[in-house]
């Protein structure tokens, strides 16, 4: 049994002696005093006992002298100064106007309308079925009934809005020769309320359709108020010709008051106790005063007296 060992170690002994056919089992106890003869078979199972003295020849020594092809060859020529002055602005206010996409709705007083409701059609018919105050015609458009005066009594797309009384217009289109008076609602002198169908008249005028003037104070409550042509009928004229003979008023005052308002108090008179010019020719105080049209008295001029200078003084 001995010797099978012994002859097992010697057979190991020569085996290291030889070139090695695997890697050592253990880390050499110095350093060999020449170099292998070959390479060994496989890498080495531990690190090395020191640092490496230079850097490795892979990496570059230094920084790259240039830059890569592809880019550009240099850098930008300079740098900004520094940080940008003032930021960017924003709106001092709100806008203006309306969006474009939304016209913006401008109230018109007279002449032109603006339908300010909304405008839709369903199932092919008439908008809003007319709103029950039309009938539904050819190509789907309504035709807005009439009133007893033969005038439409509604207006708009829809018939939904009410019409105003008319008369001939104080001023507008021209409709013929010399003509500038057409056929319109509140006769041009006043704007309608398309809810109630009423006329608002502008100052001066009044009238369902604005189709007359007033008088001024109403006459003072000392007077009545009466169209051009009954006026000139009351006094035995004509004035029927003209196109404001029922548009344009005036005052008949009660007996004792005067002016276009009825505001003057008449003085009395009578004929001229000289023979003159008297209360026939339309002179107050006979002729012979001056009248105080507020407190309607007489002052007679020197040489008369009474309530209406009727009487002359006697000279000694």
């Amino acid at each position: 049994m001995n010797r099978v060992v012994l002859a097992i170690a010697a057979m190991a002994a020569l085996a290291t002696a030889t070139a090695p056919s695997g890697q050592p089992t253990g880390q050499p106890t110095g350093q060999p005093t020449g170099q292998p003869t070959g390479q060994p078979s496989g890498q080495p199972t531990g690190q090395p006992s020191g640092q490496p003295s230079g850097q490795p020849t892979g990496q570059p020594s230094g920084q790259p002298t240039g830059q890569p092809s592809g880019q550009p060859s240099g850098q930008p020529t300079g740098q900004p100064s520094g940080q940008p002055t003032s930021q960017p602005t924003s709106p001092t206010g709100q806008p203006t106007g309306q969006p474009s996409a939304a016209p913006s709705f401008v109230d018109e007083h007279w002449g032109q309308i603006t339908w300010d409701k909304r405008r839709h059609r369903q199932g092919g018919l008439c908008e809003n079925s007319c709103s029950g105050h039309g009938t539904c015609e050819l190509n789907n458009n309504c035709n807005c009934y009439l009133g007893l005066d033969g005038e439409p009594e509604w207006t708009g797309p829809d018939c939904s809005l009410r019409t105003c009384p008319k008369d001939y217009a104080w001023v507008g289109s021209v409709v013929n020769q010399n003509d500038l008076h057409p056929w319109a609602e509140c006769s041009n002198k006043g704007v309608c309320d398309r809810k109630t169908g009423a006329c608002q008249c502008f100052a001066g005028y009044d009238g369902v359709a604005c189709q007359r003037t007033v008088c001024p104070n109403n006459c003072n409550d000392r007077g009545s108020c009466w169209p051009e042509k009954h006026l000139a009928s009351k006094a035995g004229r004509t004035y029927t010709t003209p196109w404001d003979s029922m548009k344009h008023v005036g005052c008949l005052c009660d007996a004792g008051y005067r002016g276009p308002a009825c505001d003057l108090q008449e003085c009395p008179s009578g004929t001229d106790p000289l023979d003159g010019y008297g209360n026939e020719a339309g002179r107050d105080c006979s002729g012979r005063g001056i009248c105080d049209y507020g407190a309607g008295t007489c002052s007679c001029f020197s040489g008369f007296f009474g309530t209406r200078c009727q009487h002359q003084t006697t000279l000694l």
